[in-house]
């Protein structure tokens, strides 16, 4: 047999390490085991208290239905008069209003853009003026906030009806 040589080494290779997996793959399955259990213990603990509860007042449940059953024409006497007074306005309100609602979109786009369209059209027309006659549209051609005002001459007195007054005005 062949001996090796020492000058002849082995090379070791070592293999790559296995991927380890996260600490949260471990701690999951303890989680929802958990969870689960948990959940079933509230469960039971409700069936529980359900089971004591309706022990205790099944007698009570007994007697609601009487005083229900006496209070009913009041029950239906105040739903009819809610219906009457309260639903039916309010739906015959909702109708109307949705059956006018073409109209009174329509009418208020309508006034609104007419007075809009109208405003802008009198500031159109007084900047043209204000620019053709040179800034001087307060003696020709633009209107007077106010009408001018006319003095009324006062009625004579019984008195003076049968007089004539004449007075005479001279202008400098």
């Amino acid at each position: 047999m062949a001996q090796a040589s020492p000058s002849m080494e082995t090379v070791r290779v070592a293999a790559p390490r296995a991927q380890t997996s996260p600490p949260i793959s471990s701690v999951l399955p303890l989680v929802s085991s958990a969870f689960s259990t948990s959940l079933s213990a509230l469960s039971h603990v409700v069936w529980l208290f359900n089971i004591i509860f309706f022990s205790l007042l099944y007698p009570f449940l007994a007697i609601i239905p009487i005083p229900i059953y006496l209070l009913s024409p009041v029950t239906i006497t105040s739903r009819i008069l809610i219906d009457l007074f309260v639903l039916l306005p309010y739906r015959a309100v909702v109708y109307v209003s949705q059956a006018l609602y073409p109209v009174y979109a329509f009418l208020g786009v309508a006034c609104l853009s007419g007075a809009i369209i109208g405003f802008g059209a009198r500031r159109l027309v007084s900047l043209v003026g204000w620019g053709i006659l040179g800034g001087d549209t307060q003696s020709t051609g633009r209107r007077s906030r106010s009408p001018s005002r006319v003095q009324l001459q006062k009625r004579p007195s019984a008195s003076a009806r049968g007089k004539r007054k004449v007075t005479v005005r001279t202008e400098d």
